[in-house]
């Protein structure tokens, strides 16, 4: 993708805060990228953050054991892809914190929105100043293009759906 576009490792560099050698490492496929790198990643080439991740076929049938998982927090924030399409503007998540676990989520591109549903547990979600905690069935609509921050402040495993929606993806707006 950076190839595509033309440009640098510099910078691409500059565009998503992540460091020129880490860039690198990640192209070659030497390192694979945290979470929050993938998403700064995302942010900079102004894509989803399944845009990096295979394309699939239009029917899909997506098991839980198949799903794409990404790890944080030394793996008490667990988060499963479980739609994505080229070119849709609309990604689907099933997230996991387990007990103590929290997750600060950088700024995301303008315009982008989440949509977050609490299927079990407790979810304490700070966003805009405010800190809201959901308990099942309980839903939060934002802008994600701001820091937000999500959290477990029970004793059980919190399950929630997030679902992102994208007002632009790549450069054509939709």
């Amino acid at each position: 993708m950076r190839q595509e576009r033309g440009l640098s490792l510099d910078r691409l560099a500059q565009l998503t805060g992540v460091s020129k050698p880490m860039l690198g490492q990640i192209e070659r496929g030497i390192s694979s990228p945290t979470i929050a790198t993938l998403w700064k990643i995302a942010k900079g080439f102004n894509v989803p953050f399944t845009s990096f991740l295979e394309d699939e076929a239009p029917l899909q049938l997506v098991r839980a054991a198949d799903q794409t998982a990404f790890y944080e927090d030394e793996e008490r924030y667990q988060v499963f892809s479980t739609y994505r399409a080229p070119g849709s503007p609309v990604e689907l998540f099933r997230m996991i914190l387990q007990p103590g676990c929290k997750r600060v989520a950088e700024p995301h591109t303008s315009g982008v929105m989440e949509s977050v549903t609490v299927f079990e547990g407790v979810l304490r979600i700070t966003v805009s100043g405010g800190t809201y905690e959901l308990q099942p069935g309980d839903a939060l609509n934002f802008a994600a293009d701001i820091p937000h921050t999500y959290e477990n402040p029970g004793q059980t495993t919190a399950v929630a759906h997030l679902t992102m929606f994208y007002t632009t993806v790549g450069a054509r707006t939709l």
